[in-house]
């Protein structure tokens, strides 16, 4: 899905659900100008950002990358998705994009109100930007390597390493080695009541 789409998602709804743009500032911690500059750009922000604006939107993440023609029909209790449906590098898939050094492919775009977010994630070889949001994460290395920082301690990780921390903390990575790591990646963001 292109970045722009998934900007214009965003605004409409935002609109259809009558949020101003200083209630979702006060949801998300984000402010009001800020958020209008992302509304108003051709360029999506980093996905913990994106993940803070979903969260103040009361939908899913990967809600923003599923396509508008999807089947509202299907059952909103299981999600199947074939393999067929994932490249093996993780990426040029209908809801897969690439932003900030990371190309991830939600693995499970169309379930709703699900508490944890999968993803396959493919780093380039330059770090990307350091990320940091609520909730917790669990990355499990697939192939490749990968460096992994987290606050201010680096740690290689290598194909069947895993590792499951608290996401408030900026973490980054970066792919090392001759090929570009695959790492399955699960994201849990705490309810907001």
């Amino acid at each position: 899905m292109e970045e722009k789409a998934i900007i214009e998602k965003i605004r409409r709804i935002r609109v259809n659900k009558n949020i101003t743009l200083k209630a979702l500032a006060n949801k998300t911690g984000l402010t009001e100008g800020y958020l209008s500059r992302i509304e108003n750009s051709e360029n999506a922000p980093p996905i913990s950002t994106l993940s803070r604006i979903a969260q103040g939107l009361d939908i899913d993440t990967s809600y923003l990358f599923i396509p508008e023609n999807k089947n509202d029909d299907e059952n909103p209790n299981i999600v199947i998705v074939r393999k067929e449906a994932i490249r093996e590098d993780g990426t040029n898939t209908p809801h897969g994009r690439s932003v900030h050094g990371y190309h991830f492919e939600p693995l499970a775009p169309k379930k709703r109100g699900k508490n944890m977010q999968p993803y396959i994630l493919v780093p380039d070889f330059e770090p990307g930007e350091s990320l940091q949001h609520e909730g917790e994460e669990f990355l499990y290395i697939l192939e490749g390597r990968i460096e992994f920082f987290y606050g201010t301690e680096k740690f290689s990780l290598n194909k069947g390493d895993c590792v499951y921390f608290e996401s408030h903390i900026p973490h980054n990575g970066r792919s090392i080695g001759e090929e570009k790591a695959k790492v399955l990646i699960i994201l849990h963001s705490y309810k907001r009541f």
